[in-house]
């Protein structure tokens, strides 16, 4: 890619990130009340899940911004977003019956992004052969 083709592959690499930042540096700063609320949803051992989704988003970020795996990068959260969309966004209907659209939003939400890492696999030349080419 040159010229204004590697710039948009990069802002959207980029745009990419900011969800993740925003929720890992919540997840950070909020350790142990984003454990808890892991915990209460069922997640085992969420101190170290929560661990692991934070490593995940930051060394996913860096590896984005520079370009490398992205292809590996977009499978890995497309991966985590398909349980998280179902553990926290999948009542769209309150205990008292009434629509919740907040979560209703926030699955599709999480839906946009897995659209928006299935463009960036297909945008990264060094995806490997067998991933969706053809």
């Amino acid at each position: 890619m040159i010229g204004v083709e590697a710039l948009a592959y990069f802002a959207a690499r980029l745009f990419t990130c900011g969800i993740w930042v925003s929720a890992g540096l919540h997840g950070a700063m909020h350790f142990k009340e984003t454990a808890q609320g892991m915990a209460q949803r069922g997640i085992p051992a969420s101190r170290l899940a929560l661990a692991i989704v934070l490593a995940m988003e930051a060394v996913g970020m860096v590896l984005l911004l520079a370009n490398v795996y992205v292809w590996a990068v977009c499978l890995a959260w497309g991966a985590f977003l398909i349980p998280a969309s179902y553990i926290y966004h999948r009542k769209w209907v309150t205990p008292q019956g009434t629509f919740d659209m907040m979560q209703y939003v926030l699955f599709w939400k999480n839906v946009s992004m897995f659209g928006g890492l299935i463009a960036l696999i297909l945008l990264d030349p060094s995806r490997p052969a067998w991933l969706l080419r053809g």
